[in-house]
């Protein structure tokens, strides 16, 4: 896999089903929390404030995880994921999935307060 440099290009590395979902969720991510910066880390879309990532999204060929950075998140969570696969760092979003607003505030919330940044 080729190293991204930009948005543009990661965007173009995808299958049509994963970038319609990759882009909605970053989308919606920079719309409601304008504070937080998109990069391309790690060859993925990533959230950050300051020096420090909150979030971020790595396409797979069957669904999106949504990576928490750290295991807080997923831990603290753990009962409002029984519906969701995840591993100690990622929850799995399937493509068809509609964005909880409330997962991505309480995720974002954890990964603000773990960080010392609320």
């Amino acid at each position: 896999m080729p190293k991204f440099d930009n948005f543009t290009d990661f965007y173009a590395s995808l299958a049509p089903e994963q970038l319609a979902h990759i882009t909605s969720l970053v989308e919606w991510v920079s719309t409601n929390y304008p504070e937080l910066e998109p990069v391309i880390a790690w060859n993925q879309p990533m959230f950050k404030s300051g020096t420090k990532y909150i979030l971020g999204f790595m396409p797979t060929k069957k669904h999106t995880n949504l990576l928490t950075v750290t295991d807080t998140a997923v831990t603290e969570l753990m009962p409002q994921l029984t519906h969701y696969k995840h591993g100690t760092r990622s929850i799995q979003l399937t493509f068809d999935w509609l964005i909880d607003p409330e997962l991505f505030a309480q995720v974002i919330s954890l990964r603000m307060n773990e960080e010392g940044l609320s």
